[in-house]
């Protein structure tokens, strides 16, 4: 009797689908990702797998190193430009990698560390992979070993600006150069689903005036060295076209990144079930 309840309960038993999270790269819009992230945990959902590039990849480290929403939100809250990046002066004769940018993130490495510690991608909560590009050979890199802050300052270090991150041998810079959606990885370290999050989406209307007009010239570029969107089961767009990407306004973000995903929970929900 007991052998037949077990072997019904084992019949109906469905394993769950693991979802894996895509953070695309955006400046400081990245803190969108954290209004995102909130509306899943109040939904009770949490990722397996996470990716992340550029600020998509400080806000992956986080959340895969287990840091909870009230965290994420201070993480998200206390950065600033001042906290993560030191000018570089634009001396004569100036030798070594500073002559490759005009600022260093050798503080947003530290940042990171105070945020979430030192650790290695063997340490974290979750699996975690950063998109970088290689600054010679144009490369797309994947990290998944080695320290996490290393490797989030070398995702971030856009080329020209910030100066490239030292890594094995090679120079990195920003991931969003070679792919700043990085679906694929996902699936490859065995995500069922994926939902991934683009904070530089196109704006699917006139754009304002003629910053705005060349900021969705970029974004389409962007999207074009990317994974395909069509890799993902759900593609999450915050409604960013126009949003300053050095100094937008942090609970918009948030609030963007909220809402956007409340509108796909019902699909989430049943991909995953």
């Amino acid at each position: 009797m007991k052998g037949d309840r077990l072997t019904g309960r084992l019949a109906s038993w469905q394993p769950r689908k693991r979802l894996g999270l895509a953070l695309s790269g955006g400046v400081a819009r990245g803190r969108a990702h954290v209004g995102v992230i909130q509306a899943l945990e109040e939904a009770g959902i949490r990722a397996d797998f996470v990716s992340g590039v550029s600020s998509g990849a400080m806000v992956a480290a986080a959340y895969a190193a287990g840091l909870d929403l009230a965290g994420m939100l201070q993480l998200a809250s206390s950065f600033s430009w001042p906290k993560v990046a030191t000018p570089i002066l634009p001396l004569p004769g100036r030798r070594g990698l500073s002559r490759l940018g005009l600022v260093d993130f050798n503080k947003l490495e530290l940042f990171m560390i105070r945020a979430v510690g030192d650790l290695t991608f063997d340490e974290l909560a979750l699996p975690l992979a950063i998109g970088a590009t290689d600054l010679t050979t144009g490369e797309r890199i994947v990290l998944t070993h080695g320290r996490v802050a290393r490797a989030v300052r070398a995702s971030a270090s856009v080329p020209g600006v910030v100066a490239p991150t030292r890594w094995r041998g090679r120079l990195l810079c920003d991931g969003f150069a070679s792919n700043n959606l990085p679906i694929q990885i996902l699936r490859d370290m065995g995500a069922d689903v994926v939902l991934a999050v683009n904070i530089m989406p196109v704006a699917g209307r006139v754009p304002s005036n003629f910053f705005w007009a060349g900021s969705a010239a970029l974004s389409a570029l962007v999207m074009q060295a990317s994974d395909s969107p069509d890799r993902a089961d759900i593609v999450v767009e915050p409604d960013l076209a126009e949003t300053d990407y050095l100094y937008p306004r942090y609970h918009e973000l948030l609030q963007h990144g909220y809402a956007a995903t409340q509108a796909v929970l019902p699909q989430l929900r049943a991909l995953l079930t």
